[in-house]
């Protein structure tokens, strides 16, 4: 017969045990960090053990009653296992953004996800505890001495993490400043925090039911309405890209070899709005620079696809992803079938080829002037592999497995190089489509990531890392540009000029909004002339 436990020594037992097991990722941060040596670095680190058991003994004694004890500590070891595997596999930390892809996230990138070492995290750190803690028996006290028990172990717990902090607060201080650099480790306040954060904020936003209305005066100047033919615009959002793999700008493989042979623009020094695509599709379309964007404002302001469909532009979005991040809710759009009978599809995903597929008869449909956002799949981890064709399977041997870790240098890289490669074809094949049509239209085309892709440098892989600290790879971010004949001059802009700028060294996303408004005339009291790529070029700027 086993012996009872009470309920606060389980908890710490418990909050001991996701110390110890379930924390790596932050013990790694923290040896980053604090760069101690000897025995200072030996009582720094036990200092925080006892920090972090402390605290996450307070967040869990609240909830040590007979009808919640158990089930809050199977909930919070199942989903601190699920938090382990992902931070110890991929590098990453969780924060909300991260909170709101996961729970964005459509069952075929949840599958893509799926594999044997994660279900080994789940057995070990989440079944096995779990069936531990409903097997042990569990003594409690009657009502006021259990809560007087558990002010005094909340008590208790503010004295330990005060006596740990206190010898090394100038240690601590530094640290815990910016929050990104340890606290998203930290499991499982971390997700726990995201979570309360997010749900704070989806009821804030809830609270403002009625979207407000962005370029009321949304109009086709004059200018525009006198061109001699109709403009037809392809927006190609990317996905995942990181401009330093496009040899375009400079990358030592030949990642780009039918876009080269492409009069095109390519602009070499591109920031993202952000670093994961739930942040930077619906930024890169508002109105809203990356430093006063916000997941409300997002949510609660109308865009630019919104201001076309106003000034009498059709509008299309097409997507090959997971979906438009609500850029699309109020005008037309439709995801790209994945049981469509074409030789891109199987089924399950789509190559980006897919999203061509029928459109020149959408084009022949076409009586006004027209923007079609192409929403691709790109370089979407972790199963790169599944991202193009064989036929165009270069660079080899490749990693065919969403165990990035598991992989080479090498292999990781040549797997992300193909996506690029098929990127490259895709695009150009875009730009086929659109010479196509350019005696009948004035065609452009549009390419740009939504953010790029960490492979594995100092131990990072995939995104969505905390803007402040994100490493290069997944803000720099490749813009290609492709233009029909006669289009920049029927808009009235210098190409030579236009030329001068691929090498500009601050540019982003915010350059999105108003260069599209500008290139297709339409003007509002929106419109910033300085964030619009073309205005400069322009002959007649008013």
């Amino acid at each position: 017969m086993v012996k009872p436990v009470t309920s606060t020594r389980l908890v710490m037992l418990f909050s001991l045990c996701l110390v110890v097991f379930y924390n790596l990722a932050t013990w790694r941060a923290l040896v980053d960090l604090a760069q101690l040596q000897g025995v200072k670095a030996i009582a720094f680190y036990v200092s925080f053990a006892l920090l972090l058991w402390a605290a996450i003994t307070l967040l869990l004694t609240p909830f040590s009653f007979r009808a919640t004890l158990k089930p809050v500590l199977s909930l919070v070891a199942l989903c601190s296992a699920a938090a382990a595997y992902f931070m110890n596999t991929y590098g990453i930390s969780i924060d909300t953004t991260m909170m709101e892809n996961v729970i964005e996230t459509n069952p075929g990138e949840a599958q893509a996800l799926l594999s044997g070492k994660l279900f080994l995290y789940l057995g070990l750190l989440g079944v096995l505890p779990i069936a531990l803690i409903w097997w042990l028996p569990v003594s409690y006290r009657r009502v006021l001495p259990g809560l007087v028990n558990k002010v005094l172990v909340c008590v208790g717990c503010l004295l330990v993490i005060a006596a740990a902090v206190g010898p090394f607060y100038s240690t601590y201080a530094p640290i815990f400043r910016d929050e990104d650099k340890l606290t998203h480790f930290i499991n499982p306040t971390n997700y726990l925090y995201a979570i309360g954060k997010l749900t704070k904020q989806t009821v804030a936003i809830k609270e403002t039911l009625n979207i407000q209305t962005v370029g009321a005066d949304a109009a086709l100047s004059p200018q525009a309405q006198q061109r001699p033919k109709k403009s037809l615009m392809i927006f190609v959002v990317g996905e995942t890209a990181r401009a330093d793999h496009f040899s375009l700008n400079g990358y030592g493989r030949e990642t780009n070899p039918e876009l080269k042979k492409q009069d095109i623009l390519n602009f070499t020094h591109v920031a993202s709005c952000g670093t994961s695509t739930a942040v930077s599709v619906p930024c890169m379309f508002s109105k809203f620079p990356r430093t006063d964007y916000s997941d409300k404002k997002g949510k609660t302001y109308e865009g630019l696809l919104d201001m076309l469909q106003r000034a009498s532009l059709k509008v299309l979005w097409l997507d090959n992803n997971s979906d438009c991040k609500g850029t699309c809710l109020r005008v037309p759009h439709r995801d790209i079938p994945k049981n469509q009978p074409s030789p891109f599809c199987d089924g399950q995903n789509c190559l980006d080829e897919s999203l061509l597929v029928g459109l020149q008869d959408y084009i022949d449909s076409l009586q006004d002037n027209a923007i079609i956002v192409l929403h691709s799949d790109g370089s979407h981890g972790p199963e790169y592999y599944d991202r193009y064709p064989k036929s165009l399977e270069r660079f080899t041997p490749v990693c065919h497995t969403n165990q990035l870790g598991s992989c080479t240098s090498d292999e990781l890289k040549n797997v992300y190089d193909n996506t690029i490669l098929y990127t490259d074809h895709f695009l150009a094949q875009t730009i086929e489509l659109l010479k196509r049509n350019q005696d009948k239209v004035d065609a452009s085309m549009i390419y740009v990531s939504d953010h790029g892709e960490s492979l594995g440098e100092n131990g990072i892989y995939l995104h969505a890392a905390p803007y402040a600290i994100a490493p290069t790879a997944q803000t720099h971010v490749p813009m290609v540009m492709w233009f029909g004949h006669s289009t920049l001059e029927d808009a009235g802009v210098d190409r030579t000029c236009l030329a001068a700028r691929q090498d500009q060294p601050d540019l982003s996303h915010d350059y999105m909004f108003h260069s599209v408004l500008g290139l297709l005339g339409v003007t509002s009291t929106e419109y910033q002339p300085a964030l619009d790529l073309f205005h400069s070029c322009k002959r007649n700027k008013g």
